[in-house]
């Protein structure tokens, strides 16, 4: 018999395992779709971070004239960039793949850099760190090179993972306490 906390993370990695299976099948069935959505939920957090920026500059009297100015400047900036994107959501989501391709390519490329000049202090086995080096210096100048494919290339290994994860956490909820 479970207890009342031993139940409830079963309850917890059964939620978990069930959104980690959804959102991977979204994200890989209808990666198009899923990129479209996140990019509507960034124009709309730009959009109200916006609002919520402007209000106390409209309703407090105590700012400066820069510091008003330079305020209500940063919530249009917000609000027209959200609306654009919900102007043109392909150019927003094609736009997002490539961002997702250029910082996973930089990410991997500083990676590549850091093991190359660290090697030396590795000891005598230089191989397979040089070989990890080589791969990330590879990956991260290719998916620079050509962000849009690596950033569909991240999102379906994204959605994998998920729909693997949210398998193996169904499965722990099956099998939790037996």
């Amino acid at each position: 018999m479970l207890d009342n906390f031993s139940l409830k993370l079963r309850r917890t990695i059964g939620i978990d395992g069930l959104v980690s299976l959804v959102v991977g099948a979204l994200v890989v069935f209808f990666p198009d779709t899923s990129i479209k959505f996140v990019a509507g939920l960034i124009g709309g957090a730009l959009i109200l971070a916006g609002i919520v920026k402007m209000i106390p500059v409209l309703r407090n009297q105590d700012y400066s004239g820069t510091d008003r100015t330079k305020d209500i400047i940063i919530s249009v900036v917000y609000f027209v960039a959200g609306l654009f994107i919900f102007l043109d959501m392909n150019a927003a989501s094609l736009s997002l793949l490539i961002v997702l391709g250029v910082l996973t390519g930089i990410v991997w490329l500083s990676e590549g850099v850091l093991h190359m000049t660290i090697i030396n202090r590795l000891g005598e086995n230089r191989v397979w760190p040089f070989i990890s080096a080589l791969i990330s210096l590879i990956a991260g100048l290719s998916l620079i090179v050509s962000p849009f494919i690596g950033g569909l290339l991240v999102c379906s290994f994204f959605g994998i993972m998920l729909l693997i994860i949210g398998v193996i956490k169904i499965v722990q909820y099956f099998t939790f306490g037996k």
